[in-house]
């Protein structure tokens, strides 16, 4: 691989080490390309959706999009209107407000959507929800509409009684990758129905609303999803839709191409904004921006919601800080937390939050204001830990719950939530036992020297992007370094490292007490990154963890 690609032996050898043992895989992953995709025919149901879709058009009917409030769900509802938009068909949507509405399809949801174009009859097409919504797709049909469901969450045992039913995780499909975002599977029923219309639409301008929904649900990037993300990176950086430009120009991304941690850490945040904080349509109407002095206002709008989003969520982990940890210190598998007056749209974020501090699985639940004998909750999870499996255990004493292994949602009765703490963290403590180390790094090269680092072996890096959930970021280890010019900045450890072409910056977030305590040679685990310094671009090094030389250490 690295005489025939040409790319530095560590790269070799961490293609290697995830799987990748033939030159073919390795083209495929280094250069993947839209050719690549397998064909939209392999997922079940694809050719009902496409005829019911199809016979609607004809039939001069409209068609009514459903999403849901977080980005894949914006994304995939302003994916699915600008396509019908483009091609003149009259379509609406409408996203619940998570903060009065039930999660997904509702009889409300669906009488609002309606509404936008009453007794006219037409398809009613769901994206990012909709596999449990067996009721709510009985009364969709029951006020004439015909309903194709495109979701990706776990399948239950009894699907809906939908015209056609798009989710790879459903019994019986045959699509190659099951772990697509909503916005994925969304983005496939529109190659197929591009290809039954005879249309000569280029859909590749369309994969920034891919990445940006794919990468914020944490899918794994591996196969389909990074070819996905990979072409999707490549329009965000284009700059083409005004809406993406100027979320990315608040987000203090110009002058550079977008990277999948932009996505992660500046322009998600800011597109979920709206939806936490009850205004879900403000991301579609960003993305849908037509004028630039539109997108301008939304951008700005949605900043500000924003910067409110961080205001409520440090306040509530400030209320939230002494009951966590109690449940550390008893060593609890998993952290339940319960906060009455916690705004529901911060549930996840914060749940996000403490796995990142505790490495465990964490719920986090609030009263619901529609409801005062309910509990509304939100969590998150740790690699190894299958969230919705476990609260599949525990459904005796669970209102409604849904989502996939990373991430859920649930209500549980208020008088119900002792019972259901004893039985998930049962079902965590089990769980756990059939897997590694909870809290631990794997290195995937052990540098022998700090002469390797270099610019060129950052680029070479790089060409592994898009990194995250099923794809890291490759951990670098150098031994009994010799950090220069070190000091701290708001607990934050900054430093200098001699490489091969001269001295490299370095940044180690939260590690500057650490490091002070160790003595000044320590063993450096590290992300070896391009960044950008007033719009110059350089080399860094992004401290992990410092250790002492020689520390007894199972790393």
């Amino acid at each position: 691989m690295t005489k025939e690609f040409g790319i530095p032996e560590p790269v070799g050898e961490l293609l290697h080490s995830r799987g990748i043992t033939t030159l073919d895989q390795a083209q495929e992953f280094l250069y993947p390309h839209l050719s690549m995709l397998p064909s939209p025919d392999r997922m079940k149901d694809m050719d009902k959706a496409v005829t019911c879709i199809i016979n609607a058009c004809n039939e001069q009917q409209p068609i009514f999009i459903h999403g849901d409030y977080d980005v894949d769900g914006i994304s995939a509802t302003a994916l699915l209107i600008s396509f019908f938009t483009e091609i003149g068909q009259r379509a609406y949507y409408y996203i619940p407000n998570r903060l009065k509405e039930a999660y997904g399809l509702s009889f409300a949801s669906i009488d609002r959507l309606l509404a936008q174009c009453p007794g006219q009859g037409g398809v009613l097409i769901s994206v990012d929800c909709g596999i449990t919504a067996v009721e709510e797709v009985g009364y969709a049909r029951h006020q004439g509409l015909r309903v194709v469901i495109t979701d990706h969450h776990e399948a239950p045992e009894q699907l809906p009684l939908a015209d056609a039913i798009l989710n790879p995780k459903q019994p019986g499909c045959t699509f190659p990758c099951s772990f697509l975002s909503g916005v994925g599977v969304a983005f496939f029923l529109l190659i197929a129905l591009r290809r039954a219309m005879g249309l000569s639409l280029n859909l590749k301008k369309y994969l920034d609303f891919v990445a940006l929904g794919t990468v914020a649900d944490v899918v794994p990037l591996q196969g389909v999803n990074r070819i996905l993300v990979r072409s999707g990176l490549e329009v965000i950086s284009s700059k083409h839709r005004l809406g993406v430009d100027f979320l990315c120009r608040k987000s203090g991304l110009t002058g550079r191409e977008a990277l999948s941690e932009d996505i992660s850490f500046r322009l998600a945040p800011r597109m979920n904004a709206g939806g936490r904080l009850g205004n879900p349509s403000k991301g579609v109407e960003l993305l849908l921006a037509e004028t630039a002095t539109n997108a301008q206002m939304l951008a700005e709008q949605l900043e500000t919601m924003n910067l409110a989003r961080k205001q409520l969520e440090a306040s509530a982990l400030a209320v939230l800080q002494e009951n966590y940890q109690e449940q550390l210190s008893a060593q609890s598998s998993s952290i339940i937390l319960y906060h009455p007056d916690c705004h529901v749209g911060v549930l996840g974020i914060l749940a996000s939050r403490l796995v990142d501090r505790c490495g465990r699985p964490v719920l986090v639940f609030s009263d619901d204001v529609q409801n005062a004998s309910v509990l509304r909750g939100s969590g998150r999870s740790i690699q190894g830990i299958n969230l919705y499996h476990a609260l599949e255990e525990c459904a005796a004493s669970i209102e409604q719950f849904g989502g996939h292994a990373m991430a859920v949602g649930l209500s549980v009765r208020r008088e119900n939530l002792s019972q259901f703490k004893r039985d998930f963290d049962e079902q965590i403590k089990r769980m756990i036992l059939m897997i590694e180390n909870r809290v631990h790094t794997t290195v995937d090269y052990f540098l022998p020297n700090a002469n390797m680092l270099s610019t060129s072996f950052a680029n070479a890096l790089q060409m592994m992007q898009p990194f995250g959930e099923g794809n890291h970021e490759p951990c670098l280890l150098l031994a009994e370094q010799h950090l220069l010019r070190t000091r701290s900045r708001n607990g934050h450890l900054l430093f200098q490292l001699q490489g091969g072409e001269g001295v490299l910056p370095g940044i180690g977030f939260n590690l500057a007490e650490e490091f002070f305590d160790c003595p000044q040679r320590a063993n450096l685990i590290f992300h070896l990154k391009r960044s950008w310094f007033k719009g110059v671009e350089r080399t860094q090094i992004q401290a992990l963890e410092l250790h002492r030389p020689d520390r007894d250490s199972s790393t």
